[in-house]
């Protein structure tokens, strides 16, 4: 089991580099993150770290545009939108990681999917930032997503992955930081092991994700 943070941005998007929010990241218990917009994988301080992108399409034809310009990474992650964007993204089997569904407009992931990445194999992010960042309505909103997120992934089985979404060492979240958090709208701590180990299926899935 390597537990993952799947999502943190170091410099420049952040103001930390690679080496220092590994290091930190080792101390809070984590074994592996996922840099947005680093390219390739390094190993430091006994952390791995996994060069991802982050796509924010504004239809699935912007996607596949989008697709084709994005360099090599190895984890391929896309912001969600509404309900018939996030179906067509799902079943691309061109992602690995939904993001951000806590912004995304209400009904925006339902049933179609939640089948569809259970069987694509593509894992709904729960970005721990929007409970620490956020007040108020736009926390209770997170809050509100997340349980019904929950309630779809324990239905229909798919992935879940955690992430800081830290763009300092300074807002990384240990594993007991996120068992907390997590248990707020309801997650055990055994799902929270889960879903932290659950980036070794995207990197190594059963069937290939295609990739233009």
């Amino acid at each position: 089991m390597v537990l993952s943070d799947a999502c943190v941005f170091v410099y420049p998007d952040g103001d930390t580099s690679v080496r220092r929010m590994a290091l930190e990241s080792r101390y809070l218990g984590i074994e592996r993150i996922l840099c947005a917009g680093y390219s390739g994988c390094n190993s430091y301080s006994g952390v791995f770290v996994v060069g991802a992108v982050c796509l924010r399409p504004k239809d699935f034809r912007n996607f596949m545009s989008s697709l084709k310009k994005t360099g090599s990474y190895d984890i391929i992650t896309v912001a969600a939108g509404d309900a018939g964007l996030n179906r067509s993204l799902i079943s691309s089997g061109r992602i690995h990681i939904l993001r951000g569904i806590e912004y995304a407009p209400k009904k925006a992931f339902d049933d179609v999917c939640a089948l569809n990445a259970a069987e694509k194999g593509t894992a709904i992010d729960i970005n721990l930032s929007s409970l620490t960042r956020k007040k108020g309505i736009l926390r209770q909103k997170a809050l509100d997503s997340f349980s019904e997120i929950l309630k779809f992934q324990r239905k229909f089985g798919f992935s879940l992955t955690l992430s800081s979404g830290a763009r300092s060492c300074t807002e990384l979240l240990s594993v007991r930081d996120m068992e907390n958090l997590c248990g707020l709208f309801g997650m055990t701590d055994d799902e929270v092991k889960s879903a932290l180990n659950s980036v070794d299926s995207l990197l190594s899935p059963c069937g290939p994700v295609e990739v233009i």
